[in-house]
């Protein structure tokens, strides 16, 4: 008898292309991996296996099941390499469930049979579906109980031998992109007319026919859709020139079209300037005749007497001032329809939704560009250059379509490197070598018409904002932007509203806003011709340029940090332009504020190129110059200068700045340390905190207590060196400043990690990771990262530990941090040496060393040198080895640094012992342990667990005591 059961039919779209493409042997073991992951996900979901050929037949007993193993396996076999597209089909209907006898299943028969029709609608719904899309059909959807999937009905089909329509549904998660599927020989979409099934295709339309392929838009098609979906009766799809919104409009209209029975229709208003132009062209558009009757009316009954229909309404923003005499009746007359008009700005009338379009995602982009370079040349082949230089050159092109299919017109004559290198002519080079004459021939032209449609006080307005760079606020606006003086001048926040409205002004965020390469360079051509329009020119360009710097000198610290440092670039061009202007305590004041910021995102060689040219104007003014000095120098310090940098701290402490003379003794007991003088430094470190005392200075007082602690735990000295730790975080915390809150934080986790309290550290490393990262510290944030990668590696969690060190290092790269860089190649070197790859740990560690040694810390240069002999040891290089531990030893020794001189010491243990000196493997041993005792430090500190590593293979006969006589570790 038949039972109620469900189906999943599973299959990879392209699967024999790809086994051509991959070959046999490679497709193989991508198959065998597709068929592991698929069991493995059934086994999850409690789902039975019924046939395998490509994909699956699978049995389920309910639909939930079913879909979670369907979504899962999309995810899954998405992570392979090369992903597998994978499709899914889901019906739940009546089976006939036939066991094989042992005999036939003996001879390679399935164990079970499904037959009857229902098995026969599974199939056809997955063949339907695309890739990465589960499809599922009306019984199986009312049959769907869990909240967490979302599910959207995609009409209509009629399948070969199903006696009706089947209507389908389309299940995902929160990201997925609904679209439908497209018809197949098999199967196409139906609606309704006239209470008969009708084709889709049949639908009656008036949509241009597509000259070449779609590409990408998924996301920006289903948000599209979401909106209709949703109730939306007029839709105002909204963007700069050539970035496709007439393009997307017509895709949606073909994808969607099942939705409209009454058809989709194409009205183009590029040649209409009045309200006689909208109504000729809508007429055109929907093949409608104009009589004596009022044309407004006429047209919304024609509109309304189509039911259920699309009308699209393309270019509507050299009319847009007519948008409620036209559009706004036409949504009284025909409540079934919906409208979606493309514009360049908002129509500003009731029922208006607006869908801002952005540009293409940069994959996308580079499938155009490609797409459209093979139609240009047929035997275009991206060179490995080219393929890594189109996200790049994309990205110059604003990802914009337009600009994109200019440029792939060239490929008959130049690389990607080539166009690359023209972009400072992109008006040029952009530019339609055929015959085209229309506003879309040139970049140039379809801007130009933008440009047109505004007034002039717009005009003025934008060609001011060009004085920013990197985006703006509107409160940095309104103090840069001049716009007349008489009483009907519009705000500034008016203006920039209409300027977003018509797509020439990009809101980024809630409080920032910028405009499109494009947009930018095309203004700046425009300023050379002076004085076309009020306010709009070199001398208003150069006026805004100075209350630009006039505003930016004038932040606050706080200002000049906020919103994770986000005016760093119009603080620097503050800089400078103060600088050309002869303003040199304005300049200095912007500097100081650039510099608030690059020390914490970097790059400080920028921190360090500003302050030298600042030095170089002010230098006849003492005061100025010596500002100017320690920025230099501080940005010198952090990048490894340290050489560079230590004149600069000499003449500032000589010099007549009582603050700047107290910081620059603070860095010289920090450089002193570094470089092995510990005496000296802590000399020099007290009595610049006696300076920051007299001074009354907390911030000061926190970065000497800070190097005091980092001082006294090399030292050993555990207590001291916490104390100052927590006295220096109680300033912090006492005067709100969350970079020393969070690097201190980052510094007791330091602490409690060398000592073996793993989870106390792990505490500590994560508040201070969470306060970096709320204030954009990025250099805080990427030591604690470093330092929590280390702490996931000796937990054993090296994915983890990898992902630590790789956001550690990218952070690194982008500062300028050389210190960094060395921690963090170090850790990356243990990762691989846990790994039993001492060769690629090998060269991780020589860089570790070769930055230390840059940076003149020796005993930095003596941690990574105790690794590093462990590498060279495991490869082979046992003399090396030996020379590498000994120097490290001298180093630690000189630093007082006992953790890491007993670390040393365990690594000489094992290259003697590897080396079969089991005296000197003995004596080290020994050695090794002695600095544990003396440091205090606990049983899961690192010494400790080196110690524990070398008694698993050290012979202890040989050193005189078994196992059970050596003492606890406490």
């Amino acid at each position: 008898m038949p039972s109620d059961r469900v189906l999943l039919f599973t299959d990879v779209e392209g699967s024999t292309e790809l086994t051509h493409r991959l070959g046999d042997a490679a497709a193989s073991r991508l198959w065998s991996e597709h068929d592991r992951i698929a069991r493995q996900l059934l086994r999850t979901w409690h789902g039975r296996e019924i046939d395998k050929s490509d994909g699956f037949l699978l049995l389920f007993d309910d639909v939930d099941q079913a879909v979670g193993f369907a979504l899962d396996m999309h995810v899954a076999l998405g992570q392979l390499d090369p992903p597998l597209p994978t499709r899914a089909g889901i019906h739940r209907g009546a089976m006939v469930e036939r066991e094989n006898s042992a005999q036939d299943v003996a001879m390679g028969a399935k164990p079970l049979e499904l037959d009857g029709a229902d098995k026969a609608i599974a199939s056809r719904i997955m063949a339907l579906a695309r890739g990465g899309q589960t499809l599922l059909s009306r019984q199986a959807r009312e049959s769907l109980l869990d909240a967490r999937w979302r599910v959207q009905s995609h009409g209509h089909w009629r399948m070969k031998g199903v006696p009706e329509p089947i209507e389908l549904f389309e299940v995902g998660r929160s990201a997925t992109s609904f679209v439908p599927p497209p018809d197949s020989a098999k199967s196409y979409r139906v609606v309704c007319v006239d209470e008969a099934w009708t084709s889709v295709a049949q639908v009656h339309h008036g949509l241009p026919a597509e000259r070449d392929g779609f590409v990408g838009r998924t996301d920006s098609l289903a948000e599209l859709a979401a909106l209709f979906d949703d109730g939306a009766r007029l839709v105002s799809l909204l963007g700069i020139g050539g970035i496709g919104k007439t393009r997307l409009a017509l895709r949606y209209a073909r994808q969607w079209l099942g939705d409209y029975p009454g058809g989709a229709w194409f009205c183009d208003l590029s040649s209409a300037r009045s309200v006689d132009g909208i109504l000729h062209a809508v007429a055109q558009g929907l093949d409608v005749p104009l009589g004596k009757a009022d044309p407004v009316q006429h047209l919304g009954a024609a509109i309304a007497g189509r039911g259920e229909c699309l009308v699209i309404i393309d270019n509507f923003e050299q009319v847009a001032r007519h948008a409620e005499a036209t559009l706004g009746q036409w949504l009284e007359r025909a409540p079934q329809a919906r409208l979606l008009v493309t514009s360049r700005e908002v129509l500003g009338i009731t029922g208006e939704e607006v869908f801002a379009l952005a540009p293409m995602a940069n994959g996308e982009a580079v499938q155009l560009f490609e797409r459209r370079a093979r139609a240009a040349d047929k035997h275009y082949v991206p060179s490995q250059a080219d393929r890594a230089n189109l996200p790049k050159l994309v990205e110059l092109l604003d990802r914009l379509p337009l600009a994109i299919e200019l440029a792939a017109a060239r490929v008959r004559v130049m690389t990607a490197q080539a166009m690359l290198d023209r972009m400072g002519e992109r008006f040029k080079f952009l530019a339609s070598p055929g015959g085209r004459r229309d506003r879309q021939a040139t970049l140039r032209a379809t801007l130009d018409w933008s440009w047109d449609l505004l007034s002039a006080a717009e005009q003025s307005a934008l060609t001011q904002l060009l004085v920013f760079e990197n985006g703006f606020t509107l409160a940095a606006a309104e103090a840069v932007l001049l716009i007349g003086d008489d009483e009907h001048t519009r705000s500034v926040v008016d203006l920039v509203q209409a300027l977003c409205d018509k797509s020439l002004v990009r809101r980024v965020n809630d409080q920032r806003f910028d405009m499109l390469r494009s947009v930018h360079d095309y203004l700046l051509d425009r300023v050379r011709v002076d004085g076309r329009v009020q306010g709009n020119g070199t001398q208003a360009v150069a006026a805004a340029a100075h209350r630009h710097w006039m505003h930016f000198a004038g932040l606050s610290e706080q200002q000049a940090i906020a919103d994770e440092c986000t005016e760093i670039d119009n603080l620097i061009i503050a800089c400078e332009r103060a600088l050309d202007e002869k303003a040199m305590a304005a300049a200095v004041a912007a500097m100081n504020l650039a510099w608030a910021a690059l020390k914490l995102i970097g790059p400080l060689s920028a921190a360090r190129d500003l302050a030298e040219r600042v030095h170089a104007a002010v230098r006849l003014e003492p005061d100025l110059a010596a500002q100017a000095q320690w920025v230099a120098a501080s940005a010198m310090l952090q990048m490894g200068q340290s050489a560079t940098a230590r004149p600069h701290l000499d003449q500032l402490i000589a010099g007549p700045d009582g603050r700047l003379s107290a910081w620059a003794t603070c860095a010289l007991g920090d450089l002193e340390h570094s470089s092995g003088d510990r005496q000296r430094a802590h000399q020099v470190l007290e009595r610049a905190l006696g300076l920051s005392q007299q001074l009354n200075d907390p911030q000061l007082q926190c970065r000497v207590l800070n190097s005091l602690g980092a001082w006294h735990s090399e030292q050993s000295k555990i207590d001291l060196a916490l104390s100052h730790y927590e006295q220096a975080l109680g300033i912090a915390r006492a005067i709100g400043d969350r970079r020393w809150e969070g690097g201190l934080l980052g510094n007791i986790g330091v602490l409690l990690h060398s000592m073996g309290q793993l989870e106390p550290a792990r505490v500590k490393y994560e508040e201070a990771l969470t306060l970096a990262q709320l204030i954009g510290g990025k250099r805080w944030e990427g030591n604690t990262r470093s330092n929590l990668g280390l702490l996931h590696q000796e937990s054993g969690r090296i994915e983890d530990a990898t992902r630590e060190f790789g956001l550690a290092m990218s952070i690194a790269a982008h500062m300028g941090h050389v210190r960094l860089h060395g921690t963090v190649a170090c850790n990356l070197g243990l990762v691989e040496l846990a790994g039993d790859r001492p060769q690629s740990a090998l060269a991780q560690f020589e860089t570790a060393v070769q930055t230390a040694k840059q940076l003149g810390d020796l005993r930095g240069e003596g941690q990574f040198r105790s690794y590093m002999g462990l590498a060279l040891a495991r490869v082979g290089r046992l003399a090396d080895a030996r020379q590498c531990l000994e120097i490290a030893r001298e180093r630690l020794t000189a630093a007082s640094d006992l953790l890491s001189l007993g670390i040393a010491n365990c690594a000489l243990s094992e290259v003697a012992w590897r080396g079969g000196d089991e005296s000197q493997a003995t004596a080290m041993f020994f050695e090794a342990r002695d600095c544990l005792q003396s440091s205090g430090a606990g049983p899961q500190s690192e010494l400790a667990r080196e110690i524990t590593r070398l008694e698993t293979f050290l012979n202890p006969h040989s050193i005189g005591l078994s196992r059970a006589g050596l003492s606890p570790i406490k």
